[in-house]
């Protein structure tokens, strides 16, 4: 099903990476963690994308779901840090609808939305015809 997480995984904070984000041979990205058992082993994924890293490759510390790979090795569920992604996005444009001088937030809101062309605007910028 989707959007259903694997029975096995678990969420692991970035602050158990134990170095930077590292390649395979075939261009896999990985990093080592610590896992809550205190093993450590290799997590793979798209770390550049979802691990936030720094100038020297570490991953920013957010809390990471992963499952096994039934090799000792895991991987990120890239679908999980997806759906934060949009939660993050959708907090922050909550956030930044303050609604301005003279202005309400629903105001505010309902600009910004005309604004990324979310109220039924085409691509031209003409409208969509409403059924009725």
């Amino acid at each position: 099903m989707k959007g259903e997480q694997p029975k096995e995984s678990m969420k692991v904070a970035g602050q158990y990476a134990q170095g930077p984000i590292r390649q395979t041979e075939d261009g896999n990205q990985f990093v080592e963690m610590e896992l809550p058992n205190g093993e450590v082993a290799p997590v793979f994924g798209d770390w550049e994308t979802y691990g936030n890293p720094n100038r020297e490759g570490l991953i920013e510390d957010l809390d990471y779901r992963i499952y096994p790979l039934g090799d000792g090795t895991y991987a990120l569920d890239a679908g999980e840090m997806e759906s934060e992604m949009m939660r993050q996005e959708g907090r922050d444009f909550g956030r930044q609808t303050q609604g301005g001088p003279g202005a309400s937030r629903m105001e505010d809101l309902l600009e910004k939305l005309m604004q990324k062309k979310g109220m039924g605007q085409m691509p031209g910028g003409g409208m969509r015809p409403v059924k009725r």
